[in-house]
């Protein structure tokens, strides 16, 4: 049996969620961030898309309301990390 990591304060990012706290997560936040969120004394989540009590499919909810203590929505950021400064941009010189 795996034991969970101890933790004061969880915080994770799910794909949906609603305002009493279940969580669904996709891709790769479903292997570490339904443990941590269930380990954590306090859990905060963070919702890309935060939806109405009822919404959600029970039967594909990740994580149960009783484990999440806070629940915002938070801004949805595509491809950030691809972003490259252009040529004409000041901030980062002339080649």
């Amino acid at each position: 049996m795996e034991l969970a990591l101890p933790a004061d304060f969880a915080i994770v990012k799910a794909w949906k969620g609603d305002r009493m706290g279940n969580l669904v997560f996709r891709k790769t936040t479903r292997n570490f961030s339904s443990s941590m969120a269930r380990a954590g004394n306090v859990t905060i989540a963070e919702a890309e898309e935060l939806v109405e009590p009822g919404q959600l499919d029970p039967d594909e909810i990740h994580v149960p309301g009783i484990y999440v203590h806070r629940i915002f929505q938070g801004m949805i950021m595509k491809n950030a990390s691809k972003g490259k400064p252009s040529k004409s941009d000041s901030r980062y010189g002339t080649r």
